[in-house]
């Protein structure tokens, strides 16, 4: 299979770790930038239905934590609500309805009203439709504000199949919010507007009900900050001050020869470095989760292949695995 294919569940609700860079890995966002991506973000996420549980804006690339749940139909009064949030007071595109237009097909009903109907819900709870659109959307307002010409990003987005379960997605979601302390631009990710656990911090109600969602939404705010910040940094909140003391330094190759030793190292020093079994391992999940991925795709993979997956080292993972077997530079 190859490393650039994305495994898929269209027919039932799943998260996603999306990534994707800018153009020659060039510095593209600045603070403006990052901001009016995050604004894109939410603003696309709402109209599609889709759930955000994580993110990091960097300078040169992004990173998204996404349920993704299909969209089959819709009430005509929810459609036209979303719709008319997604564009506001702004003229749609020539090629979409205008808000009050679309008020009248739909009310009209007939077969103009059914091919509204299915162009706007083939943007909806779908994930390739969601990054194409919501780069798209980044590019036009990018290229206008800076009078660029041409595409910003490189290539094609990549993506990570997560098991929807709290011990996959909390470590994934955190190793999003600490790429701002691996790149030494803060000690606390909290100090990074453009993470979605600063936003968290700062009051925002749809970052803060996603920190809860990732423990499985049976516990309150406080509690799931606890059980976060043991994840990320060892030990629960602490001050500001306090929180240089938490950083890990380890060097990979320090790490690899504590990992060939036998030994192990704690979660929290583990997620300050750079991870590919978050980026290509393809699925990451249970061992169940993984089996189950595999033989939904199996046409995909080799014939000769027989393993699903492959374990994480135990003693830091629990019971992770991911599907391919990495082997070279996991950790970097």
């Amino acid at each position: 299979m190859s490393n650039r294919r994305r495994l898929l569940l269209s027919d039932r609700s799943a998260v996603y770790h999306v990534m994707s860079r800018t153009a020659y890995r060039s510095l593209l966002f600045g603070n403006e930038e990052k901001e009016i991506f995050v604004r894109l973000l939410f603003q696309q996420a709402v109209f599609a239905g889709i759930e955000v549980l994580g993110y990091c804006i960097m300078g040169n690339h992004i990173h998204l934590l996404l349920r993704v749940s299909p969209v089959d139909s819709l009430a005509d009064e929810v459609l036209l609500n979303r719709y008319r949030q997604f564009y506001g007071l702004e003229k749609a595109p020539q090629s979409s309805y205008g808000v009050k237009e679309l008020q009248d097909v739909l009310s009209k009903g007939g077969r103009e009203a059914e091919t509204a109907r299915s162009r706007i819900l083939s943007r909806m709870g779908d994930l390739p439709a969601f990054m194409r659109e919501l780069k798209q959307r980044f590019t036009i307002w990018y290229n206008h504000r800076h009078e660029n010409k041409g595409t910003i990003w490189a290539a094609r987005y990549k993506s990570l199949l997560v098991e929807d379960s709290p011990e996959s997605l909390t470590r994934v979601a955190a190793y999003l919010d600490l790429n701002p302390v691996r790149a030494g631009l803060v000690e606390d990710p909290q100090d990074y507007r453009w993470c979605g656990y600063a936003a968290a911090m700062g009051g925002n109600r749809l970052m803060r009900s996603a920190l809860i969602a990732l423990f499985g939404s049976k516990r309150d705010f406080k509690e799931s900050l606890k059980s976060y910040r043991l994840i990320m940094f060892g030990k629960g909140y602490q001050s500001k001050c306090e929180a240089s003391s938490d950083a890990g330094t380890i060097s990979p190759e320090k790490l690899e020869a504590v990992l060939r030793q036998g030994g192990s190292l704690p979660l929290n020093e583990l997620l300050r470095l750079r991870i590919r079994y978050f980026t290509d391992g393809l699925a990451l999940g249970s061992k169940s989760f993984i089996d189950s991925v595999f033989q939904m795709h199996r046409p995909a993979f080799g014939k000769r292949r027989s393993k699903s997956g492959t374990a994480l080292p135990p003693e830091t993972w629990g019971q992770l695995y991911t599907m391919r077997n990495l082997k070279k530079r996991v950790y970097a």
